[in-house]
């Protein structure tokens, strides 16, 4: 009998996971100190994850100069859960509980959404790892904690300003057109002034808002309050702003208790405070009471239930402004804002109401009558775009990693410049060049992100593929829900046609009958 050999088999080394890791920062506010700990974050993170072999750094994602109480506007953040939710990140590494989010709320549910996707988030300064059960309970007492902070600091400074209200010594930090903040007081800008004395005479004269607008627009009154021209609402405010008699009703808003903080009109919730001779008065009691009075009496007689009109907000004129219904012998039209205060400014001619119902009509029944030739071919020309986002990608990372640098570079030379060796101008030089630098490099992130958003345009698609395919019968009559669900937005390119912008990008024009075109100029 053969004697039998054995080998012995070493077990193979086991491989380590590299884990794909992300970071997260923001700082609260703009100042130098706080952009400055901004850079720092950015360049801790990128050279702590590189550095380590069992991580792969996927991006820095990062949010300069915004608040942590609300996440709608944290563009870096809501990205960040987009790619965890796409499986590109395995781990996410944090400053502090109170820089991911200060609602305890939010925190919570952000970190069961990225669990369940299979992302682990570290806490750095509480030291909480989501990877461990435990640390669930952990993270809702760190964020109970980082709210109550946030809370109290309102709360506090809520009294400050209650108490100041109280005494009358509270000022605006924002003083009203035909005014400055001068040595903490209100000083009148006579220019300003003037302008605001032609606005009370004009309305007590008989002319209305409209009016108004249009007659300071036509003059090109300089320094006016809106960026675009005067508008209704901006002289709305100042008829009925008690400052130009020199008083102040304060609190007309309020900010809630509770996170998230809401701003909301004070309708007498809360008390308020009425101070008079606060500051010199540009217009009598008299006409301001006068004013007052005509206001209260055109309120009297607007009575009567608002018309639900499924076309607003809809209509965008080629001068960008959105169009407003108007009524006239009981006919509802559509009209540009701009060319009804100075056709000079825009040739537009308003539209009827049911032309657009029409036009709307027709462009479905085309629509249904040939989705099949139209959609499948979108459809797969984007699904084809979206393969090739990779390169995206790397464009973006190659972006974040240049901001990194710049921001590397400025917390030296601003360390340079605070110790002496950097004289002040060459600091302002070069700060510019490096903000100038970021600022693009930040709109280009932003522009490729936007252009990367083909996941709501084909899934836009898709859905109106599956509308269509429910449209058995013709359509003969104006269908609100089907309108709402399938039209994103109605441009007016001229006055013979109208342009309609549907779900996943889709544009189709429908020319309006020229025995039916408004006549008017």
């Amino acid at each position: 009998m053969n004697q039998s050999s054995v080998v012995t088999i070493e077990p193979a080394l086991s491989r380590e996971k590299v884990l794909r890791v992300a970071a997260y920062c923001r700082v609260s506010s703009d100042s130098q100190n706080q952009l400055h700990s901004f850079a720092v974050q950015v360049q801790y993170y990128s050279k702590t994850i590189s550095e380590n072999k069992l991580m792969e750094l996927v991006d820095i994602y990062a949010d300069e100069g915004l608040t942590g109480t609300k996440t709608a506007k944290r563009d870096d953040f809501n990205r960040l859960i987009s790619d965890c939710k796409k499986g590109k990140i395995d781990r996410v590494l944090t400053k502090s509980m109170s820089r991911f989010a200060r609602n305890t709320a939010d925190a919570l549910m952000y970190a069961r959404i990225l669990r369940n996707c299979g992302v682990s988030i570290l806490f750095e300064k509480e030291n909480i790892d989501t990877a461990y059960m435990s640390s669930e309970l952990l993270l809702a007492i760190s964020g109970a904690q980082a709210q109550e902070e946030s809370i109290s600091i309102s709360k506090n400074m809520r009294w400050s300003i209650e108490k100041r209200m109280q005494n009358g010594t509270f000022i605006a930090s924002c003083p009203p057109y035909g005014y400055r903040l001068k040595d903490g007081e209100f000083e009148i800008v006579e220019d300003e002034a003037e302008i605001v004395r032609l606005i009370f005479k004009s309305f007590l004269s008989g002319m209305g808002k409209y009016a108004i607008v249009k007659m300071l627009n036509e003059r090109n009154i300089p320094k006016n309050p809106d960026r675009n021209g005067w508008r209704v609402k901006t002289i709305d405010y100042i008829l009925r702003n008690e400052r130009y008699i020199g008083d102040a009703r304060l609190k007309k808003k309020y900010k809630t208790e509770t996170l998230p903080f809401k701003t909301i009109v004070n309708h007498g919730e809360k008390p308020q405070y009425y101070v008079e001779n606060m500051n010199a008065p540009i217009i009598s009691k008299e006409n301001f009471n006068a004013v007052e009075k005509l206001l209260q009496n055109a309120s009297s007689k607007s009575t009567g239930k608002h018309h639900h009109y499924p076309l607003s907000g809809k209509i965008i004129c080629e001068c960008g402004k959105t169009y407003k219904p108007i009524a006239i012998n009981d006919k509802h039209y559509w009209e540009c804002p701009v060319h009804n205060m100075d056709s000079t400014k825009c040739s537009s001619k308003r539209i009827p109401e049911k032309d657009i119902y029409e036009a709307f009509i027709t462009m479905v029944n085309k629509l249904r009558n040939n989705y099949k030739q139209i959609l499948p071919t979108a459809i797969t020309q984007t699904e084809k775009m979206q393969m090739k986002s990779g390169e995206t990608e790397l464009r973006i990372k190659e972006i974040d990693r240049e901001i990194a640098e710049l921001n590397g570079k400025h917390l030296v030379i601003a360390r340079l410049n605070s110790k002496g060796i950097m004289r002040a101008a060459e600091y302002t030089e070069q700060s510019s060049k490096i903000t100038s630098k970021t600022n693009a490099l930040r709109c280009e992130r932003r522009r490729i992100l936007n252009e990367q958003d083909e996941n709501s345009i084909l899934s836009g698609l898709r859905k109106l593929s599956d509308i269509l395919s429910e449209q058995k019968e013709p359509l003969t009559d104006f269908d609100e829900m089907l309108f709402e669900s399938i039209v994103h937005q109605i441009t007016v390119p001229t006055n013979a046609e109208l342009s309609f912008r549907l779900i996943g990008g889709l544009q189709i024009r429908e020319s309006i009958p020229e025995q039916r075109r408004c006549s008017r100029i």
